[in-house]
This record gives structure tokens, C-alpha cells and sequence, in this order.
């Protein structure tokens, strides 16, 4: 018992300070990569109380502790080798960092005009949160995890992984499309109709791509909908929420729309999930009827 309580400090201890360690990188990540952030005009209430470092920090603190949570409560359960769990999560959480931050929002960087320094100031912004999650994924699995037997390999086929990076890049696009077509999601679309369109096509991909990278971690999950509840809502869902809402602790009156967006662009890739694993499944099964039975060559 005394063993159990021992290891289970040990590891709440190692989370708490590797979570520090990764947002204190972050910050100074943001502080030495060439992105002039004090040419932003900051009007929010909670800045205005406690300072933007405050608010920066707290934000990194708590996205960060949402991933070393799933990590912990889905990676330890997965059977998966404990480093492969960690680039999994890892790259997943990156890559929506990396990509996101690409979403053609002018308003809210320190440019007049979309181009290329806008595309660089947003990748380097995109990295200094990109790099030290990956870090703080890989450090966690080796350091709490306990040692996996499960390989990943024929979870998912070349075709099974096409087939769920189209529908949800397609879903997405299409609720993006209709959201930016009635305003109501708030973008600039007016003036870069083409750049937009083209981020939301590439973001739906890279949205299904982290999930085809998640889902051996959670294939032992039976059922279509309590995968897709832990892989999209719980995951993918709650941390493109937390991402975006950074943008609404800095900006006043903004967080109501970042939360709005997050969460239709959380349920369109929901939905789509539980679409196309359906359909994985009903052909799985026929292909399994198909084999059963005897063949005559031709």
C-alpha cells in the first residue's frame, strides 16, 4: 500500500514539474524567437487586472497540464510502447499548434496584411508552443509510463487512413465554409478568400491526420462512440478549445467566438469520425465474409 501511495506522488510530482518546465521553455521560447508580441494591443479585463505575463503563464500552465492528463489517463491504459505513446501525443498536439496557428486571423497578429512575414511570425509562434509540448509528451512516457507490449502496426491500413483523413478534412471544410458563409465565425475571408480556404482545407487535414496518429493509443476502446469521446472530445476537442481561448484571455469580447468555433470545428470532426469508422467497420466485416467464403480462380 505505502509502495502504491510512493508511486503514485512520485508521478504527480514529476507531472506538476515537467509542466512547469515546459511552460517556463514556452515562455522563453515566445521571448527569444522573432515575434514582436509588444506590438499587440492586449485589452482584456483579466489582463488589464493581473498583466499579461501572468495571463501567459497561466495559460501555458494549464494547456499543458490537459495534455500531460489524457497522456496519463489513456496513454498508461493503451498497452503501447511507452516512447511510442509519448510521440504520439506529442506530434498530435504539436502538429495542431504548428498548423493552427496558421489560421488566416490578420486582426490578430501585428501585420495590416496577410504574407509572408505573417506565415513566419505565426510558425515561430506555432513552435515556441509546438516544441516544448513534444518535449514535455516524451519525458512524461518515459518517466511515468510503465513499459508497453502492443504494437501499433495494422491497427489502421493505408486505405482506412485516407479514408479518415478525407471525410474529416471534408467535414471540416464544409462547416468552416458554411461558418465563415453565414459570418458566423468571425475570419478574413473577405479580403483572403483564397488563403482561407486554403488553411481550412489543410487544417482539416492535419485534424484528421492527428487523429489517425491517436488512434492506436485508444483502439482498445470497443465502440465507435467511446473512442471518438476520448479521441476527439476529450483530446483533441478540449485542447483546440484551451488554444484558442488564449486569444480570448488577451482580447476583449473575443472569447465567446473562440469558444464558438472551437467547438463547432470540435463536433464536425466528431461527427465525422463516427461516420467513417462506421463505415470502417461495415467493411472490415464484409471483407471478412468475403474471405470466409470458397473462391474458383479464374
Amino acid at each position: 500500500m505505502r509502495t502504491t501511495h510512493a508511486a503514485s506522488s512520485r508521478v504527480i510530482v514529476i507531472n506538476v514539474v515537467t509542466i512547469v518546465v515546459a511552460a517556463a521553455l514556452a515562455i522563453v521560447f515566445h521571448a527569444v524567437l522573432p515575434a514582436p508580441v509588444e506590438d499587440l494591443d492586449f485589452d482584456s479585463a483579466l489582463v488589464a487586472l493581473v498583466g499579461f505575463p501572468v495571463v501567459a503563464v497561466s495559460y501555458f500552465v494549464l494547456l499543458f497540464a490537459h495534455c500531460a492528463i489524457v497522456l496519463q489517463a489513456f496513454g498508461r491504459r493503451s498497452g503501447l510502447p511507452k516512447l511510442e505513446v509519448g510521440w504520439r501525443f506529442g506530434l498530435a498536439f504539436a502538429l495542431l499548434y504548428l498548423v493552427g496557428m496558421q489560421e488566416v486571423v490578420v486582426d490578430a497578429s501585428p501585420f495590416e496584411a496577410w504574407g509572408r512575414e505573417f506565415v513566419v511570425y505565426q510558425f515561430f509562434m506555432g513552435a515556441g508552443d509546438a516544441v516544448p509540448v513534444f518535449a514535455l509528451c516524451m519525458v512524461l512516457a518515459y518517466l511515468t509510463l510503465a513499459p508497453g507490449r502492443r504494437g501499433a502496426s495494422g491497427a489502421l491500413s493505408a486505405r482506412e487512413a485516407i479514408a479518415i483523413v478525407a471525410v474529416i478534412a471534408l467535414a471540416y471544410f464544409a462547416q468552416r465554409t458554411i461558418g465563415h458563409t453565414t459570418a458566423l465565425v468571425h475570419s478574413n475571408v473577405e479580403r483572403y478568400p483564397v488563403q482561407t480556404h486554403l488553411w481550412t482545407a489543410l487544417f482539416g487535414a492535419a485534424l484528421g491526420f492527428v487523429y489517425v496518429v491517436l488512434f492506436p493509443v485508444f483502439s482498445r476502446r470497443h465502440g465507435r462512440v467511446a473512442l471518438s469521446v476520448r479521441l476527439v472530445l476529450l483530446t483533441i476537442g478540449i485542447n483546440w478549445m484551451l488554444f484558442n481561448g488564449f486569444i480570448g484571455l488577451l482580447f476583449s469580447g473575443v472569447m465567446p467566438q473562440m469558444l464558438l468555433r472551437s467547438g463547432l470545428d470540435t463536433a464536425a470532426v466528431f461527427v465525422a469520425s463516427i461516420v467513417v469508422l462506421r463505415y470502417l467497420s461495415t467493411s472490415r466485416a464484409g471483407a471478412r465474409v468475403a474471405g470466409s467464403r470458397p473462391t474458383r480462380s479464374l
